[in-house]
């Protein structure tokens, strides 16, 4: 692997991270996020946050834009590890962090974060003015396998979701722990969205990974994209 050079766009940062923990990993695009070796160190990729370095950060991709992000991850191994992409306004991984927020999560137990029912499962995490719900996709986590991860907020603030492609229903069940079952969205049938997302609220994309023990934990980053309405 060779250290990555300087990006004007994005960093990254967390417990004990370092430059040369952020590398190109020669054998598929994108970056390789790893952390230093010890319990609770985190990887997190976020934007620049230099003033004016950069405009993903002053840029506001605020709720009522029509944001979309989306990114494409790869874990390299499944391990005592939490791992979360998407729209936050911090970088903590815990669900009970921000009151707002949009983003997906996987996490192989609920050590130093919070219990879900199945930790195989990709969960989908939405948070509407302190009040939490957690999605859990029909989907079993595999090391090595490209997830492309999207969310669309749409005119009216509401959210929906896309993992590979395919589009999933949102639970409207509240609950910090846990997670509600959804399914994917069926041919000529209209997407279960969230609720309206509280008004105006500046969120940041970001993309993490925390190990859950003495050993380092690693994710493959292959890109990440965001768009907005010029307008409000």
């Amino acid at each position: 692997a060779v250290t990555q050079a300087a990006n004007k766009n994005f960093e990254t940062l967390g417990t004990n991270m370092t430059t040369a923990l952020t590398t190109f990993p020669g054998t598929q695009a994108g970056i390789l996020m790893t952390t230093a070796g010890a319990d609770q160190d985190q990887s997190i990729l976020l934007p620049h946050l230099d003033t004016n370095q950069s405009a993903w950060s002053k840029v506001l991709w605020g709720t009522e834009n029509q944001v979309e992000w989306e990114c494409s991850i790869s874990l390299p191994a499944l391990d005592n590890q939490k791992v979360w992409a998407g729209l936050k306004l911090t970088n903590d991984q815990l669900v009970a962090t921000d009151a707002n927020q949009v983003f997906f999560k996987y996490q192989t137990d609920a050590t130093n974060s919070e219990a879900f029912t199945d930790f195989a499962k990709w969960h989908f995490v939405h948070s509407i003015g302190g009040t939490d719900y957690i999605s859990r996709l029909p989907i079993t986590v595999a090391a090595d396998t490209q997830y492309h991860l999207k969310i669309k907020i749409d005119s009216s603030r509401k959210a929906t979701i896309f993992v590979n492609g395919i589009q999933y229903n949102v639970t409207g069940t509240s609950g910090s722990t846990g997670g509600t079952a959804v399914t994917s969205v069926q041919p000529g049938t209209a997407a279960t969205k969230t609720a309206a997302l509280t008004d105006d609220v500046d969120l940041i994309p970001y993309i993490g990974i925390e190990a859950g023990a003495a050993a380092a934990e690693a994710v493959n980053v292959h890109y990440i994209a965001c768009s907005r309405n010029v307008y409000e």
